[in-house]
């Protein structure tokens, strides 16, 4: 049995096409077998508030905490994760992503050490791809409508149907996007949700949702403030159409069945903490009868390969899902990106998550943590903001 003997971590910086810089962190989990690396990520810091790693600290610390485990001891892996950076509550934890990139890598190692896929070893595939669902962020200036028009036209070229529309900065200009779009592209396009972001309160969320009822929208998503489990179910009660909320904590979880407060849990790998606490929230929403999909923080393709082996292995995910991070950035880190076709994402080939670093584009990405290329608007909003 494979034993790990090394935790490297290598901080690399990918811009993304027309907007913002985001951090990542590479993890690699270097074994007494050299022909077994396991390769996980901490993806997207630049959605966490305006804090970083020190990158050689942490390095040190998963030192201390990991080296000697088998590859296996995947129970084992979360205890000591969970012990060491625990569980906070808060959407923009980083200790979430401290422990997904760890957890993701146990367990590409894991199913490396095996043979098979991750998706095998949590169960086996039930899907052989998941329809994804194209961001379309948020509408902050008068030429940004315009600009996410001719994106949709794009992916729409590309075989995407799906779209999940960020809204809530300015509701005037989300509509004008909305209407245009529905006018311009008819029913070629599937508005799958309204993504509030917990940025208003429940009722100018549900306000603005009934507003545009006519345009059509399958679900909403985050119309309450973070936390605000009775805005939720204002929410609910209100629209004719289902609630959607990012699930970030065991608790949160259960909080949100015991309300009843939503339709749809949003679980991503990175907000869960990995892929052994995300299997727990599955499980959570199958046993409330709760429909899923997988979230996203904008993941490069290792990160985006966790999430489609999870979306292919778990049954409650029924709804179109959000990782479509490697088409927004303009540089990878891995030798074959996952791949998109028909606007779905597939599960790449094993064994582990079929990812594998190549060192010049690592190389050509790596350097120091930074906020220089950023603003805090683009924290909540992901896109630059000019004056």
């Amino acid at each position: 049995m494979a034993k790990v003997t090394r935790v490297e971590l290598t901080s690399i910086n990918t811009p993304r096409h027309n907007s913002i810089t985001c951090g990542h962190i590479l993890v690699q989990l270097h074994t007494d077998d050299d022909s077994l690396v396991g390769v996980g990520e901490m993806s997207d810091l630049q959605h966490l508030p305006r804090f970083h790693f020190d990158v050689p600290e942490l390095e040190a610390t998963l030192g201390e905490i990991l080296v000697g485990l088998d590859a296996l001891q995947l129970t084992e892996v979360e205890r000591r994760l969970e012990a060491n950076f625990p569980q906070a509550g808060y959407i923009y934890d980083k200790s979430r992503a401290i422990k997904c990139g760890v957890d993701i890598a146990f367990w590409d190692l894991a199913a490396k050490q095996l043979g098979v896929r991750v998706c095998d070893l949590l169960g086996g595939a039930v899907r052989d791809s998941v329809p994804i669902a194209y961001p379309i962020f948020r509408q902050q200036h008068e030429e940004d409508v315009e600009r996410n028009l001719a994106m949709v036209e794009r992916r729409l070229t590309e075989g995407f149907e799906f779209f999940r529309v960020y809204v809530g900065r300015r509701p005037d200009l989300d509509e004008r996007f909305l209407r245009t779009a529905r006018e311009r592209f008819g029913d070629r396009i599937t508005i799958k949700s309204l993504d509030f972001s917990n940025l208003l309160d429940a009722k100018a969320a549900c306000n603005f949702a009934e507003r545009v009822a006519d345009v059509g929208f399958d679900l909403v998503e985050a119309p309450a403030p973070n936390h605000d489990v009775r805005g939720l179910v204002y929410a609910r009660n209100r629209l004719p159409v289902p609630i959607s909320e990012h699930v970030y904590g065991f608790r949160w979880a259960l909080d949100l069945v015991a309300a009843d407060a939503v339709d749809v849990f949003n679980v991503s790998v990175i907000a869960i903490g990995g892929i052994t606490p995300a299997r727990r929230i599955f499980a959570i929403a199958e046993a409330a009868g709760k429909s899923c999909l997988v979230g996203t923080t904008q993941e490069l393709s290792v990160g985006t390969a966790a999430a489609a082996h999870v979306a292919m292995a778990m049954a409650p995910v029924t709804v179109p899902s959000d990782p479509v991070g490697p088409l927004l950035y303009t540089r990878d880190v891995v030798a074959e990106p996952v791949r998109y076709t028909g606007g779905r994402l597939h599960v790449p080939s094993g064994p582990g998550l079929g990812m594998r670093f190549d060192p010049e584009l690592v190389k050509a990405s790596a350097g120091p943590l930074t906020w220089a290329a950023t603003s805090a608007a683009a924290v909540v909003d992901r896109q630059e903001v000019t004056r």
